[in-house]
């Protein structure tokens, strides 16, 4: 699944699902745990994610079939 990310002013990510405007604020432990191939300097980008890694962060409704 596609996702774009955003570093916030205290320097957590928000992760949305590509195409919607909901959102998960993660730690950034977690987030670069989530997506290892981000730089640390990183502001905000896009990645992918696996379909069970989208459905722990954003449930049933925001993971669509390809």
């Amino acid at each position: 699944m596609q996702v774009r990310y955003v570093r916030t002013i205290v320097g957590w990510f928000n992760v949305y699902p590509a195409g919607t405007g909901r959102y998960v604020n993660l730690k950034p432990e977690d987030f670069f745990t989530l997506l290892p191939q981000v730089s640390q300097l990183a502001r905000s980008g896009c990645g992918e994610i696996t379909a069970t890694a989208a459905l722990e962060l954003f449930g049933e409704q925001e993971v669509l079939p390809a």
